[in-house]
């Protein structure tokens, strides 16, 4: 820039002694523009205080009837703040203008006595000199050694800096400049304790207003805090909280396991999960479900436990209706199928039929009766496809040394159960008659795995080796006929055979049980 629009050295603010920038004593009028500016910078509020007490400083100190503060945003672009006298074209065209960069250590004024003499480019003179200003002046604000932001004066003729209007300046400078690090501060801090309230209302109103019992206790077991939820089921005013004792409406066959389990878990600074009857205050008891974590400050001080109770009374109701429904459909199915049984037997007794045929026949009732009774052990919800597999094969009555099993755990839905016990049924039946249990050296290698990892689907392959040559079949058999079946209605799958000449090969695939598949292989 031309000698016009020249930067003018301060001392160093850092020298120590008369904090004066320079060696010349500030007058008494400029001392009280300055006490003035101190003691409503010290009052100020917020950020619009501390830039009208600035600019009303500027304008007595400075005898200039425009002024602007300006800051660096946080992309290092300097914006407008605050402003007296300018107009918003004018502002928009010089916006982001600004001789230093953000952080710049301690720059010096920037003085311009006459903006046309300056280099400035052309639209910036322009849009000054349509302001109807003249002269004006560069003031940095530094903290902590790095600029922030800078505050402007505007003349409408050509200006001559004095020493003391510079002066003047740096001292309003320093002030300005610390007052708005620390009311930003204040303003950060301000927004930081406002989120901080907000957000704990909405903890508050949350654990307040909750679907489910929630409570806190201290670092003894004594209730600190009971949910909405929690005093209506208890009856418990807010005033009694600290002096409620909830063990006291446990019912009596439950009340030593969860105090024992409670207080150990106090002691060892632990979670713990339990189940138990307490006595509401509508009357009856309520089965709950605890689980209760420990709670610790940020120093690590243990302060207690924060629980949460879900009330599963009308679960467990309908879970004990619902085993007994169980158990009394399994009786009448068992029942059913031992007079089934019996009528068969009855009816092959000196009948013409074949043996054979009255075997495979009882076989295959044996066999639903198998599967029935997996079924029975988890109340009809699954079944696992290995215990299939293992106690199907146990009815050839082979030596273990002859067989090779892998997969991993794999849970079928009840149909399918049902359908898997008699497909494998049919290939021990097949492999006892003909194949490779025919003799004393065939082997049976059954593997099973999940069919993908992206669906609930399963592949399981039935491989026969060592028994007597195999030929095709001329015929497909009732038993291939059955399997093929029971895979594609009630696996949701389907069934190949293979008939290899070292043994015969057969891969079922199906669907397994939502989410009870893909497990890896335990071979």
């Amino acid at each position: 820039m031309a000698e016009v629009m020249a930067p003018m050295h301060m001392a160093d603010e850092d020298q120590g002694g008369w904090p004066w920038p320079s060696s010349a004593p500030p007058r008494p009028d400029d001392l009280a523009v300055l006490y003035q500016l101190t003691d409503r910078l010290f009052r100020a509020l917020g950020l619009e205080e501390v830039y009208q007490a600035a600019l009303d400083a500027i304008r007595a100190a400075l005898g200039c009837s425009r002024s602007s503060i300006l800051l660096f945003d946080h992309a290092g672009v300097m914006r407008f703040v605050a402003w007296r006298g300018l107009s918003d074209p004018y502002r928009a065209a010089v916006d982001g203008h600004s001789p230093w960069r953000l952080g710049q250590p301690s720059p010096d004024p920037v003085l311009v006595e006459d903006i046309a003499l300056t280099s400035e480019p052309a639209e910036v003179k322009e849009a000054i000199a349509a302001e109807g200003i003249v002269g004006l002046a560069f003031v940095p604000l530094v903290v902590r050694g790095g600029t922030i932001g800078k505050f402007m004066t505007y003349y409408e003729e050509r200006h001559q800096f004095t020493q003391r209007e510079v002066d003047l300046a740096v001292m309003i400078a320093r002030q300005v400049g610390f007052s708005i690090e620390r009311a930003q501060a204040d303003e950060e801090r301000r927004k930081a304790e406002e989120a901080l309230r907000k957000q704990e209302q909405r903890a508050r109103a949350m654990l307040e207003n909750a679907p489910v019992m929630i409570w806190t206790s201290d670092a003894n077991g004594r209730c600190e805090h009971l949910n909405r939820k929690l005093r209506e089921f208890w009856a418990v005013p807010d005033r009694d909280i600290g002096l409620f004792d909830w063990s006291a409406t446990i019912h009596p066959d439950d009340a030593k396991g969860v105090v024992d389990a409670m207080a150990r878990a106090i002691q060892e600074r632990t979670g713990v999960a339990m189940q138990a009857r307490y006595r509401a205050a509508q009357g009856g008891y309520r089965v709950l479900v605890t689980d209760a974590q420990p709670r610790f400050s940020p120093a690590g001080e243990f302060l207690g436990m924060i629980g949460v109770n879900v009330d599963v009374t009308e679960r467990e109701e309908a879970e004990s209706l619902r085993q007994l429904l169980v158990a009394e459909l399994n009786h009448r199915v068992k029942n059913t199928l031992a007079v089934v049984q019996g009528i068969a037997q009855q009816t092959f007794k000196g009948a013409a039929a074949p043996p054979e045929l009255q075997a495979a026949f009882l076989g295959r009732l044996n066999a639903l009766a198998l599967a029935h009774g997996m079924l029975t052990e988890s109340s009809w919800r699954h079944a696992s496809l290995p215990d299939i597999v293992a106690d199907t094969l146990r009815t050839a009555a082979v030596s273990l040394s002859r067989l090779s099993l892998s997969g991993p755990p794999i849970l079928l839905e009840p149909k399918a159960a049902l359908a898997a016990a008699m497909a494998l049924h049919e290939l021990v039946t097949n492999a006892v008659k003909y194949g490779a249990f025919s003799n004393d050296a065939g082997r049976v290698s059954v593997t099973w795995a999940a069919a993908d990892e992206a669906s609930s689907r399963f592949r399981l392959e039935w491989v026969e080796t060592g028994g007597p040559p195999v030929a095709p079949p001329r015929r497909v058999g009732f038993g291939s006929k059955l399997i093929e079946r029971l895979a594609a209605q009630d696996l949701g799958g389907a069934a190949s055979h293979e008939f290899r000449a070292e043994g015969i090969r057969c891969v079922l695939e199906g669907r397994a049980a939502d989410g009870a598949c893909g497990a890896p292989p335990n071979g």
